[in-house]
């Protein structure tokens, strides 16, 4: 083993694979950032599942946290949706307008502000929303199955500070930048 891999096999813990999806999911190359690339690809996996079942109730699964939130509170303005579902302001307009053009939203003029628009469900949506949580459901029993409860306590605790790391790395770095 190079000397380059035995310093680096001692600063990450390498997770240990089954053979099989060793070789097929972290090319040898990164397998200091297997971590990474596993959770990369949980998450195109995760899209994929999720665009098969979605898309048979007319939703897609980026347009997913926008449905919940108005579900829990209709009438959120387009700032408030972005600031909850952490997704980009461009990301938010671009799936507020589909799914206005897909019938799923309507924007309503704020009697306060008229360069405000509140975001409200149609009927259709909240039609399909008993729909939507049955695929959320069947989803994430779908890919949790066989894992005991314990251990997916741990992998929620692990995802979270991950999640918390990355945020923290992406803030900080945003501040960084000239002009900011």
């Amino acid at each position: 083993m190079s000397q380059a891999r035995t310093t680096a096999a001692k600063r990450s813990p390498i997770i240990k694979l089954p053979k099989s999806a060793a070789k097929s999911r972290v090319p040898s190359v990164a397998r200091d950032a297997q971590v990474s690339s596993l959770i990369n690809l949980a998450a195109r996996l995760t899209n994929k599942a999720a665009r098969v079942r979605m898309g048979e109730i007319g939703a897609w699964p980026g347009q997913i946290p926008i449905l919940l939130w108005l579900l829990e509170e209709d009438g959120l303005i387009q700032r408030e949706l972005v600031a909850r579902s952490g997704m980009e302001q461009s990301t938010v307009a671009e799936h507020i307008d589909r799914m206005e053009r897909d019938g799923l939203v309507v924007r309503r003029q704020s009697d306060d502000d008229r360069r405000t628009y509140h975001i409200h469900l149609t009927d259709h949506a909240r039609a399909m929303s008993g729909d939507l949580i049955s695929h959320l459901r069947f989803g994430a029993r779908l890919f949790t199955r066989g894992i005991p409860a314990d251990e997916l306590l741990i992998f929620q605790k692990v995802i979270e500070k991950i999640i918390g790391n990355l945020t923290n790395f992406v803030r900080t770095a945003d501040s960084d930048k000239p002009g900011r």
